[in-house]
């Protein structure tokens, strides 16, 4: 039956009931629930392989420091920059971006993605009309987004040497316009 808006909607009623009497219905009820269930049972052996998968539980030993091969592995060439301090660089002295024309050099040193369907250029810099409608703050996601594009793509040193090079007169600061 449907019901209009205003209906009080039907709910079971429920029985309260104390006692010892109750007690033992809730205690029976668990019992039949836990019956239901085989007793969990210890193993009767140690379980052999077959010789076929004995191999490949072969016994282990401790790594010493040495590759498979016994010779050392080698060090993943750490990064002259992280992505961390580019953004601290970028951030100094509350900056935003740089400002139209540098951000458009800035975004040159960007490669685009190379995939199976192409190519994919990286983010483009706000300049143009859309710099004097678009807030500080969303300049600044978009300068973000370059940078660990820049990352992704290896060309973070590239990135780093041109923001530390730029002069404070050519980066847009929070509270200017």
């Amino acid at each position: 039956m449907p019901y209009s808006p205003g209906d009080t909607i039907p709910a079971p009623e429920a029985i309260e009931k104390e006692g010892e009497s109750v007690w033992a219905l809730f205690s029976e009820i668990s019992h039949q629930h836990d019956n239901r269930f085989a007793d969990t049972a210890p193993a009767s052996g140690a379980q052999g392989l077959s010789a076929s998968e004995a191999p490949g539980w072969a016994k282990t030993r401790p790594m010493s420091g040495h590759g498979p091969l016994g010779r050392a592995p080698k060090a993943a060439a750490q990064p002259l920059f992280t992505l961390e301090a580019a953004m601290l660089v970028a951030r100094r002295n509350n900056r935003v971006c740089p400002r139209p024309d540098r951000w458009v050099q800035f975004a040159a040193l960007l490669p685009p993605r190379k995939s199976m369907r192409g190519s994919q250029n990286p983010p483009p810099p706000i300049t143009g009309a859309a710099w004097a409608v678009t807030p500080p703050l969303t300049k600044r996601l978009c300068f973000r987004e370059q940078i660990e594009w820049a990352e992704s793509r290896g060309v973070l040193e590239n990135v780093m040497a041109f923001m530390q090079a730029l002069p404070e007169e050519d980066w847009l600061h929070m509270g200017e316009d």
